[in-house]
């Protein structure tokens, strides 16, 4: 068992400090005890026979004690292991400097912020080998005058990567969306026109020989009707022309008036008649979620009402949808689900900026989109 040392940071002078340091690399201190106004606060540190010191050596995710200015006072393994670096190396190391150089405003932000409180934020760090990686950091004070702070390290590179594969499916699924509704549209509808005029040729020449087979072509020319109608709103499930045309607001409309037609459940549609034109990305993103939302109303929860309501307010755009069914099995939030749409739909507004909530807690569930209006995702004519 080391020494515990009680150091007032104010008395110390830079040789003392220095010899603290490297005691604290050596491993002869185990602890030490922080003395302020309110008293004095123990720390545990490497080796210490304690059960925190042992959890927090054992965490996958990445943790380290810094001082007021940002030096490393301590770091676990996980954390020496992100840096490509030892542990004994990094105490008394200023973890400013592991900071990308684009990220260091960020950072000192995030650092101050969690003086008083606890903070969150993204930021990328440089390995030993001067690769960099995307990372989260999770800020605390450990001591009530903010001279000692606690920083939880998590690498966010397979995060990272996977949102960017969701990105580049739902972008070839939009695509694919697109070209097939085209496709349905310009040939399948085509053909089936000409098929139509043909069998209205053949219907007057029916009408000379009997009755009975102008009777068929007569069923032929409703049926072929039926699919072109069919194919019509497929095509235009798939990607409909009014989101192109004329915006948002007239492509909901549309597709909840078919939604409660296909359907038979009420739908309370609370909108504007204008929200004005967004992005491309933005406007499919919010027309995907309604569509999502809508799907899952009719397939999962046997509401026979629900409600959608989408409003601008200022420089945000917020979509919320509401049932009354019988809710979603726990966890509630959408990284939680199995299923591949709500995360879909996650990561599409995040993409932009957005967000996504889920609240299933009882009977029915709501789900709320959050988008910012910026430059970004307004569509300038």
């Amino acid at each position: 068992m080391g020494n515990n040392t009680v150091i007032t940071p104010s008395d110390l002078a830079m040789d003392e400090r220095e010899q603290i340091i490297e005691a604290i690399r050596s491993g002869c201190v185990d602890a030490f005890v922080v003395e302020d106004r309110e008293g004095h606060a123990v720390y545990t540190l490497q080796n210490a026979d304690l059960p925190y010191s042992t959890l927090v050596q054992s965490m996958q995710q990445g943790a380290a004690m810094l001082s007021a200015n940002g030096d490393i006072i301590f770091c676990n393994p996980s954390l020496a292991t992100l840096l490509g670096k030892s542990g004994e190396s990094l105490v008394g190391t200023s973890l400013p400097d592991l900071v990308h150089s684009d990220d260091c405003a960020a950072f000192e932000q995030l650092l101050s912020s969690g003086k008083t409180h606890a903070a969150e934020g993204e930021v990328r760090l440089v390995k030993l080998d001067g690769s960099i990686f995307p990372a989260g950091l999770s800020v605390t004070s450990l001591a009530r005058d903010g001279s000692v702070i606690g920083v939880l390290v998590t690498d966010l590179t397979t995060k990272k990567a996977n949102a960017e594969l969701v990105s580049r499916i739902q972008q070839v699924q939009d695509d694919e969306r697109r070209s097939i509704a085209r496709e349905l549209h310009d040939s399948v509808g085509q053909l089936l026109a000409a098929v139509n005029m043909n069998l209205a040729a053949a219907r007057q020449d029916a009408l000379k020989l009997n009755s009975s087979l102008s009777a068929l072509l007569d069923d032929s020319s409703v049926m072929i009707a039926q699919v072109s109608k069919e194919i019509r709103t497929i095509s235009h499930l798939l990607h409909p022309p009014l989101l192109d045309v004329a915006g948002l607001c007239s492509a909901i409309r549309w597709y909840v008036d078919g939604f409660r037609e296909r359907s038979r459940i009420q739908v309370d549609l609370d909108m504007a008649s204008d929200l004005g034109r967004l992005s491309a990305e933005a406007e499919i993103a919010i027309f995907r979620v309604v569509q999502e939302c809508l799907t899952n109303v009719y397939r999962h929860s046997g509401s026979e009402s629900c409600s959608v309501k989408l409003e601008r307010e200022s420089d945000v755009l917020r979509l919320e949808i509401r049932d009354s069914g019988r809710g979603m099995p726990k966890p509630s939030q959408p990284s939680g689900h199995s299923g591949l749409g709500l995360r879909g739909m996650e990561e599409r507004l995040r993409q932009l900026g957005g967000t996504l909530k889920v609240d299933s807690i009882g009977k029915g569930t709501t789900i709320v989109a959050v988008l910012p209006v910026s430059e970004a995702t307004e569509n300038v004519a």
